[in-house]
């Protein structure tokens, strides 16, 4: 599978982007079964594997666990004195090691008291609900321009590299031109071997990895592994396709899902000569190979989009191969499939109140969990005599 490339100045004659509007349908069946509530302003939720503990994240400062349905009152990791928080800033997300049985291993995206990205590496403490603050371990600290567009996830991939997506620094458009500059790490997606190197080395198939060989480098940054986005807040990996979804949040009119082979690098998802399929900052004469998109919608639908995962889980098999995602102010619930290069079987869940949806994340099970600003969690569940 190779991902829709189109040239930018073709779009600027006025060809297609090859994006095709399929038909949506309208379904019951799914349920949002509430797990736990109380939380303050929750983004991300994750899990061990062979662990039923879900790690939440919360927004000013703090990773709570739930345990068999109940929120553990002592958080797991309290980062205080550490994050700064309001708006988009704030604890963004955590990646569980895939050896966490091994080494106690997990990662934290987060925005520091002066509005920078820290990524830092903690170990759990003697008591498997507690981790050891003091085991901290800075591994990047990229410096933010603005307040928003801060990106904010770190994921760890079937490749056993460690994927940091990076917002474009904030603004509006893009200001500083982060997003096509490859020397900058703002707009990007990266990857890091936090198991090699110190604090971690840089895969040798990255784009750029030669540069941190040689004096000369290549001209990017090695860290990089795509370019051309503005706010990958969430992205995943589907395992069994191989498939990268990246859920980029739009600017002014349009929100839009990539979807490329996660061992594919270099590629420039067109940010910020194009929002969406769309004309936003192109450049004349310009002839770079940029991804379209292969799903997009409008703000007349929303206003950010809020990424989720492809669903690999057992309860609900009529979901198996769908890829889920919401918006974070309309607050519906959808899916597609994507198969051959095409989105085929559209679909809007009637699923009731889904709240401020800021992420979503799966168990070490593969069940799929949606988060919500306001403080809830819910797994994504079929509704009694429903999508089974």
């Amino acid at each position: 599978m190779r991902p829709i490339l189109f040239a930018a100045a073709a779009l600027l004659a006025g060809a297609s982007s090859g994006l095709a509007a399929a038909p949506e349908s309208v379904r019951g069946g799914l349920a949002l079964v509430k797990v736990a509530a109380g939380l303050d302003h929750p983004t991300h939720l994750a899990s061990p594997p062979d662990d039923s503990r879900l790690f939440v994240c919360e927004q000013p400062e703090r990773i709570r666990i739930v345990r068999e349905g109940h929120l553990l009152e002592r958080p797991f990791l309290d980062l205080t004195d550490r994050v700064g928080w309001g708006g988009e800033r704030g604890l963004l997300s955590v990646a569980v090691h895939p050896r966490y049985r091994e080494n106690g291993f997990l990662f934290v995206n987060y925005t520091d008291k002066h509005g920078d990205t820290q990524i830092e590496r903690y170990h759990v403490s003697g008591d498997p609900d507690r981790a050891d603050h003091a085991s901290v371990k800075r591994l990047l600290t990229i410096p933010q321009p603005y307040a928003n567009h801060n990106g904010g996830l770190v994921l760890f991939a079937p490749d056993g590299m460690l994927w940091i997506g990076m917002g474009d620094g904030g603004a509006q458009g893009d200001p500083h031109g982060n997003g096509q500059n490859p020397e900058a790490l703002l707009g990007k997606l990266l990857r890091i071997d936090v198991d090699h190197g110190d604090p971690y080395a840089i895969p040798p198939d990255n784009p750029f990895a030669r540069r941190a060989t040689t004096r000369s480098g290549t001209g990017g940054r090695p860290e990089i592994w795509a370019l051309g986005m503005r706010n990958p807040w969430r992205f995943s990996f589907d395992r069994e396709s191989g498939l990268l979804y990246i859920a980029d949040v739009g600017q002014n009119h349009w929100e839009e899902v990539d979807v490329a082979r996660a061992d594919e690098p270099g590629l420039n998802y067109g940010w910020n000569r194009f929002e969406g399929s769309h004309p936003y900052r192109p450049v004349a004469g310009d002839t770079a190979r940029l991804v379209a998109p292969i799903y997009e919608y409008s703000h007349a639908d929303g206003c950010s989009i809020t990424g989720g995962a492809v669903y690999r889980g057992a309860a609900v098999p009529a979901l198996q191969g769908c890829y889920l995602f919401s918006d974070y102010c309309a607050g519906w619930l959808r899916s597609f499939r994507y198969r051959n290069g095409q989105v085929t079987e559209r679909t809007r869940w009637r699923v009731g109140d889904a709240g401020q949806p800021s992420s979503f994340g799966t168990d070490a099970r593969g069940e799929m969990y949606l988060v919500s600003l306001d403080g809830r969690v819910f797994r994504i569940a079929a509704a009694a005599g429903g999508a089974r």
